[in-house]
């Protein structure tokens, strides 16, 4: 039977790492083994996961997103998807920034949960949506909650002008109070080029703006690509 190298006491605290190849030298394949894992164990363990944590860290630098301009679609599921890959370069962004664009969302509760919120909240509590594509109950959803902005105070000249007499006039509340007022809260983009470039279907007839994320130079990079898209650009 084999007998394994045990260190006595003294061994242990006066390790050298000369000392410590001088005694590997002397044991058989097997033995190295069993000594190694004995006596350094803990010490692989914690290398083993400081390569992990260094690798993590290095692969999170080159690969991390910080998305910078969020759109999402209300009461339908159609979008062309690929758009979050190709739209980061239309809209000049740096090379760890990104374009979010989910669709799907809905104002109903989800039946299965306990918790009183829907898809719109979540999105616009957490500042992640600046532009809506949706129908008409979506836009009055989203007047109730007093987050579109007045298009015809937020799209540049050049976007007015060619959207011109499709502003949509819908009731908006007050913040923080139940007044409820009118307001130029979407652009009727019924016909245009934009369902096809995003991959709308034909019932997403109406643009929201909410620019929640407040990163303008994106917001206005978005009007001119849509004013490109308009111009066949």
């Amino acid at each position: 039977m084999e007998n394994n190298y045990r260190d006595n006491e003294q061994e242990q605290v006066n390790k050298t790492l000369a000392g410590e190849k001088a005694k590997l030298a002397q044991m058989t394949f097997s033995q190295k083994i069993s000594y190694i894992f004995t006596y350094y164990r803990i010490h692989m363990l914690i290398a083993v996961l400081i390569i992990v944590v260094i690798g993590w860290f290095i692969h999170h630098r080159m690969t991390y997103i910080d998305y910078k301009l969020y759109g999402v679609v209300i009461n339908s599921a159609q979008v062309d998807e690929s758009l979050e890959k190709t739209m980061p370069k239309l809209l000049n962004m740096g090379k760890h920034e990104g374009f979010s664009l989910i669709s799907g969302l809905s104002g109903d509760v989800d039946a299965s949960s306990t918790a009183y919120y829907n898809q719109i909240d979540l999105y616009t509590v957490s500042g992640q949506m600046d532009f809506a594509f949706t129908d008409e109950a979506g836009v009055q959803y989203l007047c109730d909650l007093g987050t579109p902005l007045d298009v015809t105070k937020e799209l540049p000249e050049n976007l007015m002008k060619l959207w011109s007499n499709r502003e949509a006039v819908f009731s908006q509340r007050n913040e923080n109070d139940d007044t409820y007022f009118d307001n130029y809260a979407a652009i009727d983009i019924s016909g245009t080029k934009l369902h096809e470039f995003f991959g709308l279907d034909d019932t997403m007839c109406y643009l929201v703006l909410v620019d929640l994320s407040g990163n303008e130079e994106y917001v206005q990079s978005f009007y001119q690509l849509i004013y490109d898209i308009e111009m066949g650009e």
